[in-house]
């Protein structure tokens, strides 16, 4: 089967559960909004993957017990990292009439698996024109549902997770970026992802002038706090919080939530929560600059005035 059968068809199946069973939160600002219904993965999940474990019997259990959760619950929620999410903060801000779809981020399980898995560069970009079929289908039929207000998001850097860092790590400098410290090859990779998907969602734009599609930038969002960490209040930023030690503190042997593994003193301090997801403060960092500042195309706030507040 193409494209990792067993991965993909899971990332898929997840963005069909959750249209059967949507994130939808409610929130209580001046905006045109009442819901937010949100399609993506671990880094959109705000607990149905917890929810439906026992039914579907999908384990992933050291998202189920502490550390996870522990900077703004206090308990895990089947949240993927220390805290709240984008769209969590994204939830304090809205108040809506119309459902806002948030769709994605989808595609960075799919390419780190596979090369996970050992597929080469070129084999895993081979599927991108895949996955952005996939997305951009999945919002023209929501389109045609009745849909208005869309925002889909691109890949947050891969190339600076712990998991890449370890798994690709080489003696050649020139692998890495300077200004980053991540690595270029997967970096290459996203940006033909970000790209392929940016282009689609303009033609969904000139397609459906009626629709409001929002690009969120969360790549670069994000990447600004792995170029200038300590302007954002940021050490060691390509470090995770939690792990089971080694140079990014990321080992398969002693995953984040495991005995064997240890947190940090201060998650807040941290950009990467794990091996491959972020921590709550630098997802807070990511929504103000998505949702509040120049990071989204057309500005998020554009349309919701309310959010710049």
């Amino acid at each position: 089967m193409p494209i990792s059968s067993q991965y993909f068809s899971y990332t898929i199946f997840l963005l069909i559960l959750q249209l059967l069973l949507p994130t939808i939160l409610y929130a209580s600002n001046d905006c045109m909004y009442t819901s937010i219904i949100a399609f993506g993965n671990s880094l959109t999940d705000t607990g149905n993957l917890k929810n439906i474990d026992s039914v579907f019997n999908i384990t992933t259990p050291q998202y189920f017990f502490p550390p996870y959760g522990e900077t703004f619950f206090h308990k895990p929620t089947g949240r993927c990292s220390d805290g709240r999410l984008i769209i969590d903060f994204l939830d304090c801000k809205l108040k809506i009439r119309h459902s806002l779809f948030l769709v994605g981020e989808i595609g960075g399980n799919d390419y780190s698996m596979e090369l996970v898995a050992g597929k080469s560069i070129k084999q895993v970009k081979s599927f991108v024109p895949l996955v952005i079929d996939k997305i951009t289908t999945t919002v023209k039929k929501l389109i045609e549902l009745g849909g208005k207000i869309f925002v889909v998001p691109n890949l947050l850097p891969i190339e600076c997770t712990p998991l890449a860092l370890t798994l690709f790590k080489s003696s050649d400098a020139k692998m890495y970026d300077n200004t980053t410290g991540c690595l270029i090859s997967i970096k290459k990779l996203e940006e033909y992802h970000n790209q392929l998907l940016q282009r689609e969602l303009h033609k969904i734009r000139v397609n459906f002038p009626k629709v409001n599609v929002i690009y969120a930038d969360y790549y670069n969002a994000a990447l600004q706090l792995y170029r200038s960490p300590t302007q954002f209040g940021f050490v060691q930023p390509l470090r995770a919080c939690c792990g089971g030690g080694g140079p990014y503190n990321y080992n398969p042997s002693a995953l984040c939530g495991e005995r064997s593994s240890t947190v940090c003193a201060h998650p807040n301090r941290f950009v990467n929560w794990d091996e491959i997801h972020l921590t709550e403060a630098a997802y807070r960092m990511i929504y103000k600059s998505v949702f509040k500042g120049s990071y989204s195309i057309p500005r998020f706030s554009s349309l919701c005035p309310a959010i710049a507040s």
